[in-house]
């Protein structure tokens, strides 16, 4: 019984004695940068710093001795100082938690105390460059653990070594950046062969050649102490001012010097948090293949948890985006190449065809704008992209006055959609209809067939219906009820003058249909007044018959008369001419009047009243004639 306690006793002593090897990490200080990280900071880059490095001598003596006890000596030798990192939830691997082997450093034995040769001007150790982190993960830490490994358990390392590489053996599709572990595995290796200082140099770099903006979001200060030591003191005002003013990247000397501690080793983990930034383009560099390499691009980043969730979602909506933009710009080349050479029909397709996609591109923007006006991604990262696509859109159409106007029809489509007060007066229901006809648009029945035609359409008629209703159809009304005279003329011209001013075309349709039949009403009128007249001129027709013809017959007798005493010459030959020429307007005067005109139709009555009127005039007018040149041959007693 007593060999069995002695031998636990042993087992006891030689366990505390491996527990005093084990040197303790503490958490010296700790720092969050108080800016509020949204979820497009998604990348983590991890800087490692080791200060006073050639403390560990005395870290190692006291894993021996105690603090302030007698150096004891067991059976095995310190023969490495090995330091790793575990960054947590950081899974390259899996399930697995990756280690990364930071540092190992021989120790010396001289007999009286371990020695151990760490610079202390070890450049910065960045183990982790734009790592995507899950949109979830808020916090960063790590674990930081440091070994004081004797001769006889050098399979500790080899163990390490072999399960990572184990790990790496599980990935089916292992990137560039996780294969170059493989190698970080075989320097340790050979530096602990050899006996010789090892420091990590493969940094885990996902996105090389990527222009991130990158941020300080934490920094803890590890202090290597024996398990004896249970408290560090690292004072935190220099320092915390330090960091708030150096949020881009931290200097080692600088940090060293504000951090002031010089008892033990520590190690300063800096992390930072790294922006996406898309891959900017501009809109000549959009075509449909350019779409789906990145479309391509953005799935196999996705397969390799290299953008989380939410990024990966806005990239596929963005991409649909660019569809959209990439299809405007085919018609618009369409447009551009046959403008000169199409009729005007097929030219008023090919525009439509641009206008639907311009007006599809900003539906897509809008809809954007609404679903996510509260998403952080959306607004800081992808917003500036959409707008500069649209703005390299809005470019494109002021290459002449037919895409301007075309432009110019989708924003007031857009703003009339939005916001029923853009067209609530007539003034600004006249100024949308001025911009909405200002495009040569195809026929209604291929418009119809789109859905952004039939918008057009039934757009216009609800404008047109509106201003209608409120412009012209009290004063139809009354001219309707009008009755049609020379006095009320005026109403029909001012009707008139107002609709064809008008920009409403159904308007215009209406107003003349109104006016055609007040047309008709005031024919109706005008035909009355003719027929009236007519009879008047028939009467008074009748009356200038009778009485120029009896002038005419003494005329006639009196020309025979002179010329039988006198003879003719030139003179009385003229006379004798103009007395037949009055004599055949009075029998043309006669036989109209006798006539009834071809049709009672206003023009025909009116076309018969002034033939009547002429020849009256004809007949009194010749017979002045001949009376002003010899007025003895007009002498007639009672013809006269």
């Amino acid at each position: 019984m007593k060999r069995i306690v002695y031998a636990l006793f042993l087992l006891m002593l030689c366990q505390q004695a491996v527990a005093q090897r084990n040197i303790e990490t503490r958490l010296g200080y700790s720092y969050n940068d108080p800016y509020e990280f949204s979820d497009e900071w998604q990348y983590l880059s991890t800087d490692i710093y080791l200060y006073n490095g050639n403390r560990f001598t005395r870290v190692l003596n006291e894993l021996e001795r105690g603090v302030k006890r007698r150096k004891k000596n067991y059976g095995s030798g310190l023969e490495h100082l090995f330091i790793t990192a575990q960054l947590k939830n950081m899974k390259l691997f899996g399930n697995d938690e990756l280690v990364y082997p930071l540092f190992n450093f021989s120790i010396n034995n001289d007999r009286k105390e371990y020695k151990t040769h760490v610079s202390d001007h070890l450049e910065v150790v960045r183990v982790i460059d734009k790592m995507p982190l899950a949109s979830s993960q808020r916090s960063i830490d790590a674990v930081i653990s440091a070994k004081a490994i004797t001769n006889s358990e050098s399979d500790q390392v080899f163990s390490l070594v072999a399960n990572q590489l184990v790990n790496i053996s599980k990935l089916a599709n292992p990137s560039t950046a996780v294969l170059s572990l493989v190698g970080e595995f075989g320097n340790l290796l050979n530096a602990r062969s050899g006996k010789r200082e090892y420091k990590f140099s493969s940094t885990i770099r996902l996105y090389e050649g990527q222009d991130f903006d990158t941020r300080l979001h934490s920094v803890r200060i590890y202090v290597f102490v024996p398990s004896d030591v249970k408290a560090v003191s690292i004072k935190p005002v220099k320092l915390a001012d330090y960091l708030q003013k150096h949020p881009n990247r931290l200097d080692r000397k600088q940090l060293e010097e504000v951090i002031g501690y010089k008892d033990y080793p520590f190690m300063v983990v800096a992390n930072y948090k790294s922006l996406y930034k898309m891959d900017v383009l501009t809109g000549d560099e959009v075509t449909q293949e350019l779409i789906e390499k990145r479309k391509q691009k953005i799935q196999n980043a996705y397969e390799h948890k290299l953008v989380n969730d939410e990024t990966y979602r806005q990239e596929k909506l963005y991409v649909e985006f660019l569809r959209v933009f990439a299809d405007m710009k085919q018609n618009l080349n369409i447009y551009r190449l046959n403008y000169r050479n199409n009729s005007p029909e097929v030219n008023a397709k090919n525009l439509f065809a641009i206008v639907q996609e311009y007006k599809r591109l900003k539906a897509t923007w809008d809809a954007r704008e609404m679903e996510f006006k509260d998403n952080s991604t959306y607004q800081h990262i992808f917003r500036p992209e959409y707008l500069s696509i649209l703005n390299n859109a809005d470019l494109y159409l002021e290459g002449d006055h037919n895409l301007k106007n075309g432009k110019l029809l989708v924003n007031t489509l857009r703003d009339l959609e939005s916001d029923s007060r853009s067209w609530n007066t007539p003034e600004k229901r006249e100024a949308a209809l001025t911009r909405l006809y200002a495009v040569e648009l195809p026929k209604p029945e291929f418009l119809s067939a789109s859905v952004e035609g039939e918008a057009i359409i039934r757009l216009i008629k609800r404008l047109e219906d509106q201003q209608y209703n409120e412009v012209f159809a009290p004063e139809v009304k009354r001219l309707e009820e009008t009755v049609a005279t020379d006095e009320t003329l005026l109403h029909r011209n001012a009707l008139m003058e107002k609709a064809t001013t008008s920009k409403c075309q159904s308007c215009r349709d209406k107003v003349r249909e109104t006016i055609a039949d007040y047309n008709k009403r005031y024919e109706s009128f005008k035909l009355k007044q003719a027929l009236k007249k007519k009879e008047e001129l028939n009467q008074e027709a009748e009356q200038t018959v009778l009485k120029y013809l009896k002038q005419q017959v003494c005329i006639q007798n009196n020309l025979q008369a002179v010329a039988a005493k006198q003879g003719t010459d030139a003179y009385m030959n003229r006379v004798h001419e103009k007395s037949k020429e009055f004599a055949t307007t009075i029998k043309a005067l006669d036989e109209l009047n006798k006539q009834e005109p071809e049709e009672v139709r206003l023009q025909k009555v009116q076309e018969y009243n002034t033939r009547l009127e002429r020849l009256m005039g004809e007949v009194a007018g010749n017979f002045e004639l001949l009376y002003s040149l010899d007025k003895s041959i007009c002498d007639c007693g009672e013809a006269s």
